[in-house]
């Protein structure tokens, strides 16, 4: 069984980096004073591994060994990028404190372990393509750092850092990830969470403010701080029961609860404004659409479509697009959501309803003015063979009899005839 790694973060306000002292520079041997440091062999790491500094950026690519042992270096000013070396089993930095660039692990395919177990500081941290990688050691603990991307690793936990900003925090495509835990409070970039494993809990319990955010594939997600949302937010294929966000205020453009198979409930209690628009698609047990009781606008369009009962949206005032609305439930009732219940609110676009009672689709066009300007009926295309049999009374069995007896009348005209 691989053990749970926590990689421990923590974010230090005001961390800088002393300029170096003529006297230091003078201090540092000339061959740990170079632009940049090419290393594919280790011969070649074995010319710098007495460096305390390196002055520049390693780029280590094509490693002809199984241990790549960094040796006495502690800091590293420029970026540290390890590539393409399918022989390094185990990375070894015991006395690495800082990079002061990113931190780039890519294409390790037979890496297995990384220690570092003194590192405190690094701007981006950024691992892709370690797909056996399932032990590291950050022991004293990571105080500053921008950005994280973790991509396809055999990590199973990623939890516990204490940063309180960041740019980006990217998880996806670590099949054995089940826990992911931050106590982050702004993100100024992108939140990505897809592709993990298939329990993944998610726990952000502090974060206030996201740029943009898409969470696919989790199983638990605690989003129960969160304010502002600059840009989209999209939820995708998860497996939770509950999306909650009772402190979300405003969505910069659209919002996408799609293909949820699992959520029965939602919680958007403080929402007031979304600047784009609203897709709610195929949400399998989600049958009411009840919990925007502060929206007030829609930038965009309404877009409902899966087995939706009712509806209700008692504040909304404007919809600046389409509202359309396609439902497999018999229950739904078109002809009040179409002329009642979003007929006052659309501007500039069309209102359109299908619904499991019904073989026909309402189609309404209105201008920005609110005013309707043309009325259509037409086929009910997205209507299911379980709307279109409960619409009409009748069952499958009910509907091969009556094919049967029509069969009988005919064979009966025949022998008449003959």
């Amino acid at each position: 069984m691989r053990a749970l790694i926590y990689i421990l973060l923590s974010f230090i306000s005001g961390y800088c980096l002393a300029d170096d002292t003529d006297d230091q520079t003078s201090e540092i041997h000339p061959k740990c004073f170079k632009n940049s440091y090419q290393i594919s062999t280790s011969g070649d790491l074995l010319e710098i591994s007495d460096c305390q500094t390196i002055s520049e950026s390693i780029y280590i690519h094509g490693y002809d060994a199984e241990l790549l042992d960094l040796g006495s270096i502690s800091q590293i000013k420029g970026d540290l990028k390890i590539s393409n070396a399918s022989q390094i089993l185990r990375i070894e930095a015991l006395g690495l404190e800082s990079i002061d660039g990113s931190f780039e692990l890519n294409t390790l395919t037979s890496l297995t372990s990384a220690s570092f177990p003194k590192l405190e500081s690094v701007n981006i941290l950024d691992w892709r393509v370690l797909p056996i990688l399932s032990s590291v050691n950050l022991d004293k603990g990571i105080k500053r750092i921008s950005s994280v991307i973790l991509s396809d690793t055999s990590l199973t936990g990623f939890g516990g850092f204490n940063v309180e900003n960041l740019k980006t925090l990217r998880i996806d495509n670590n099949r054995f990830l089940e826990m992911i835990e931050s106590s982050v409070k702004e993100i100024s970039g992108d939140l990505l969470i897809a592709a993990n494993a298939r329990n993944l809990k998610v726990k952000l319990p502090e974060l206030k403010w996201v740029k943009s955010a898409l969470i696919k594939n989790t199983d638990e997600l605690d989003l129960s701080a969160l304010q502002v949302i600059q840009s989209s937010a999209e939820f995708i294929e998860n497996r939770f029961k509950e999306l909650s966000l009772p402190k979300l205020k405003s969505a910069g453009t659209t919002l996408s609860i799609i293909d949820n198979n699992w959520l029965e409930n939602a919680d958007f209690s403080s929402l007031v404004e979304i600047g784009g628009g609203l897709m709610i698609i195929n949400n399998d047990k989600l049958t009411q659409i009840n919990f925007f009781p502060m929206l007030k606008s829609v930038g965009g369009a309404l877009e409902f479509e899966g087995d939706i009962d009712s509806n209700e949206f008692r504040q909304l005032k404007v919809v600046k697009g389409s509202a359309i609305l396609k439902s497999s439930s018999n229950k739904f009732n078109c002809q009040s959501w179409v002329d009642q219940e979003v007929s006052t609110v659309v501007r500039g676009g069309k209102i359109e309803c299908g619904s499991g009672n019904s073989e026909f689709t309402e189609v309404i066009h209105v201008d920005e003015s609110g005013e309707r300007t043309s009325r259509t009926t037409g086929r009910n295309n997205a209507k299911t063979t379980k709307g279109i049999n409960e619409a009409n009374g009748s069952t499958g069995p009910l509907g091969v009899s009556m094919i049967l007896a029509f069969a009988g009348i005919l064979a009966h005209l025949s022998r008449e005839l003959i």
